[in-house]
């Protein structure tokens, strides 16, 4: 699990249906793929970033990062899975 503090591991072998939450965690992909999607969208938009304010510009940018690494967190808890 993934906290505001760091990282914690834990066996889930026995704990969990593993193809339960390889589908979760497909979904959940899937979801997350789509809005890196609409955060590279409006950022690749000439017109949003030229009209926006700077600040409103900067917070997609950090919400496109904040995808992008939610979506490779994503990706190694579906890797451990197998």
């Amino acid at each position: 699990a993934v906290t505001g503090i760091g990282e914690v591991y834990l066996p889930l072998e026995g704990f969990i249906d593993v193809e339960a939450e390889r589908a979760r965690l497909t979904k959940e992909i899937s979801n997350t793929r789509i809005e890196v999607k609409k955060c590279e969208g409006k950022l690749g938009n000439a017109s949003f970033v030229d009209r926006a304010p700077p600040e409103v510009v900067e917070q997609e940018k950090a919400r496109l990062e904040d995808w992008k690494a939610k979506l490779v967190q994503l990706g190694e808890m579906l890797a451990a899975l197998g």
